[in-house]
């Protein structure tokens, strides 16, 4: 699904609100950063595998730069290294759904199995179905905070069903925080770093595709203790040894800049704007759509199932979109009819997608 409604999105001419991709550039400070780094003879040659020193810095969120921070061919990689490093045959790892597609192919690819641990109501809660779902041979737990495709950041309970796990069963809890600066103004993200106090029992994954408007760079990192990071590190060298050298070199420039804080506000605070600008044009059509802390993308229920509703609308030359349910392993009766519009886009596009729902429901 997630290959085919694109592909008939483009043979369609349909507006693709499928796929989680900025239809305009990163930001001209982004930009500006990368010229004046590729214009550096040094910037275009390898550098020592776990990354930039300076990007490695600058994410490492109060951990050791040295030891404790990898900077990967984007989020992907980071989760694959970790998995690999993490994981082997006979091996499980809980995988909490509605998931982003990537992580069970990545347990796949250790030689592991994953285990959903399914949310059967967006609105609820997994910290009571964690425990229930271990045995002996779990290994990992992957969570996602803010949360693709719900938007919210992980409850209390939920951090602290993690908390417990590591502390107790020695599970390695890997957060994909990619969303995290894609949080209301004035709200701090707070993730594993904070919640999970080994640092050998927690690995941080995130990049800038989201915040920085920057998909196609692929500049990503994963962030654990040191004893982790070699291990990350050992598969990580034999992957892409290092991501695009000027690419992260831009990356650092910007971070350590004082303005990078209002660059990535900005982007935050133009998908805010955006989402409920859509989130208003649905509801006039009677698709009622909630604007989530993390508005990256936005939930409807469409009043029918979703995979038909998802491949007539594309199919018809009107909007592509996804249904919840390809982010389950199982059928979730509560995510039969619900829909996920990505709204990283520009203004213009949605309007345009407004404008062929109306016409075509």
């Amino acid at each position: 699904m997630f290959v085919r409604i694109p592909a008939l999105a483009a043979r369609h001419g349909a507006v693709n609100l499928a796929q989680g991709v900025f239809d305009h550039g990163p930001p001209a400070e982004l930009r500006s950063a990368l010229a004046t780094a590729a214009a550096d003879p040094s910037v275009h040659q390898y550098v020592p595998t776990a990354g930039v020193p300076a990007l490695r810095a600058a994410v490492a969120s109060g951990a050791s730069p040295d030891t404790e921070v990898t900077i990967t061919a984007g989020a992907t990689e980071a989760l694959h290294c970790t998995m690999s490093a993490l994981l082997g045959p006979g091996d499980e790892a809980l995988v909490v759904e509605p998931a982003y597609e990537q992580y069970a192919p990545a347990i796949r690819a250790a030689g592991a199995t994953p285990v959903p641990v399914r949310l059967t109501s967006p609105d609820g809660s997994f910290a009571g179905l964690l425990a229930g779902a271990c045995t002996g041979r779990t290994r990992v737990v992957v969570v996602n905070s803010p949360w693709n495709p719900l938007g919210r950041a992980l409850s209390d309970d939920e951090w602290a069903a993690l908390a417990d796990l590591a502390q107790r069963r020695g599970i390695v809890v890997v957060s994909d925080e990619t969303y995290e600066h894609l949080v209301p103004p004035g709200t701090r993200h707070v993730g594993v770093l904070e919640r999970v106090a080994d640092p050998e029992l927690r690995v941080k994954v995130s990049s800038v595709s989201k915040s920085l408007a920057a998909t196609g760079w692929r500049i990503g990192w994963a962030v654990a203790g040191p004893g982790l990071t070699r291990r990350i590190r050992a598969v990580h060298q034999y992957v892409t040894f290092c991501p695009a050298v000027p690419l992260q070199s831009a990356v650092a420039s910007l971070m350590a800049s004082p303005g990078y804080g209002d660059v990535v506000a900005s982007v935050a605070a133009g998908l805010h704007a955006r989402a409920t600008w859509f989130a208003e044009a649905l509801a006039g059509l009677g698709l009622a759509a909630k604007v989530a802390d993390s508005p990256f993308y936005l939930l409807v229920d469409v009043g029918e199932r979703a995979d038909a509703w998802c491949d007539r609308m594309v199919l018809d030359g009107g909007v592509a979109a996804l249904p919840l349910s390809v982010f389950y392993s199982a059928d979730v009766p509560s995510a039969a009819n619900v829909v996920r519009f990505a709204v990283c886009k520009r203004q213009e596009t949605l309007a345009e997608a407004a404008t062929r729902l109306a016409a075509r429901r």
